[in-house]
């Protein structure tokens, strides 16, 4: 019997206290991926200020589609944390990337069906992105990846809690300039790879070829749902950003 070992070439993780890393790494590393055998990157939120914000452009028609307000700025630190490891990705030419929030919750044996879920994708030339974790928002049902038994082609979705990025889709999310139309992160990649109902924002994007795949089940899970208590959010409930947004991007 061959047992399969999938290599990470890099984890990072949004995350906001320096406490929550030390507890999660310990954990994550250690016990559930073996830190020997693979590298990882921690990326914190970063305190937004004008030097931070030089450069970015909101997306002129984007409105949130259930409030009807522009992005906050919590919604802007979330872009620019995920936009700052696709960098990072491309820069050190990471192969395959897991990426994960800190708000998460682990399936049961998440470690052995990582690895079920990574044989399979091993097996699918020309993907970009694989879902871990994500809110499903279209009814019609996703068509399995052809001889995968764990891999669907991915709908539109909510949500960025954990997803498995290759170098080329990394470069794919980053040629696009999306800090030159800048919207949610998690309405940013359905644009990419084209499954967005929002046909005036796809048009700001021409080039929507991302291959999106998710793993089905799911593999994370957020902690906390909208009305539970616990429940915080970091971008619904902060300040709306400013129209006035200064314009140079060295500091990104």
């Amino acid at each position: 019997m061959h047992h399969v070992f999938w290599k990470f070439e890099a984890v990072f993780c949004n995350v906001s206290s320096p406490l929550i890393t030390c507890h999660f790494w310990t954990t994550f590393s250690y016990e559930i991926l073996n830190a020997d055998k693979l590298m990882y990157h921690i990326n914190f939120f970063r305190t937004l200020n004008s030097s931070v914000l030089q450069g970015i452009s909101p997306l002129p028609e984007y409105a949130d589609p259930y409030h009807k307000r522009p992005m906050t700025l919590g919604e802007i630190g979330c872009f620019l944390s995920h936009y700052n490891i696709w960098k990072d990705i491309v820069r050190k030419g990471y192969e395959t990337t897991l990426v994960l929030e800190d708000d998460i919750r682990f399936e049961p044996f998440f470690r052995s069906k990582v690895l079920n879920v990574m044989v399979e994708v091993k097996r699918v030339s020309g993907w970009d992105l694989v879902y871990f974790g994500r809110k499903r928002l279209q009814e019609n049902e996703e068509p399995w990846v052809e001889g995968s038994s764990l891999l669907v082609e991915a709908g539109y979705s909510y949500w960025t809690l954990g997803y498995v990025l290759s170098l080329n889709g990394a470069k794919k999310l980053l040629n696009a300039d999306p800090l030159s139309k800048l919207l949610p992160v998690d309405e940013y990649l359905p644009i990419l790879f084209d499954k967005h109902p929002q046909t005036t924002w796809k048009g700001y994007f021409p080039q929507r070829n991302l291959v999106a795949l998710s793993a089905a089940p799911l593999l994370v899970y957020p902690t906390h749902y909208t009305g539970e208590q616990g429940y915080i959010s970091d971008t619904e409930d902060s300040v709306l950003a400013k129209e006035n947004i200064p314009t140079a991007r060295d500091d990104l």
